[in-house]
């Protein structure tokens, strides 16, 4: 009998959004379909090797089968106007996408280039999300998180997200 791996484990985090916008950042731009694809490599590349490597499936395929889902409503809405990507060099290297779970904002996924870790645009995207949902009207931002991820736990504490 061959055992499965178990199923990790996640609990919910919401923040309040914060009361005026804060500034643009001109360095983002709105996610679009047209991204799928090399949205789905950079799932894959950020995802691989961490807690949440069962999120992007079992390669760059089922990745970006993944985010097309995303796109098409399989986590509720999709918020073209609050999900964001920061480039270089023309390249994505992180993504936040944000879709309309149950009425409340969902931070389905952030993720970001492993070689490309640590310069806080994770930070940056969802912050760029919460402002945009905020001019939407909407008050809160929610997210799923995966207990054994550390890194992931300690950026959405550090803003205000908190267990639910």
């Amino acid at each position: 009998m061959t055992q499965t791996p178990a199923e990790p484990r996640r609990y919910r985090l919401d923040a309040m959004l914060p009361g005026p916008p804060a500034p643009a950042d001109d360095s983002l731009r709105p996610a679009t379909r047209a991204d799928l694809p090399l949205l789905g490599a950079l799932m894959w590349d950020a995802y691989r090797g961490t807690p949440d490597e069962r999120d992007a499936g079992d390669g760059i395929a089922s990745a970006t089968e993944e985010i097309r889902l995303t796109f098409d409503g399989e986590h509720g809405p999709f918020v073209p106007e609050a999900s964001f990507v920061a480039e270089e060099d023309g390249r994505p290297v992180a993504a936040a996408l944000v879709t309309v779970w149950r009425g409340t904002p969902l931070l389905a996924f952030v993720f970001t280039a492993s070689s490309h870790t640590g310069r806080g645009l994770a930070r940056r995207l969802i912050r760029a999300a919460m402002g945009a949902l905020g001019e939407l009207g909407y008050d809160r931002l929610s997210l799923a998180v995966t207990e054994d991820n550390a890194r992931a736990r300690a950026l959405y504490e550090s803003m205000g997200f908190a267990p639910v």
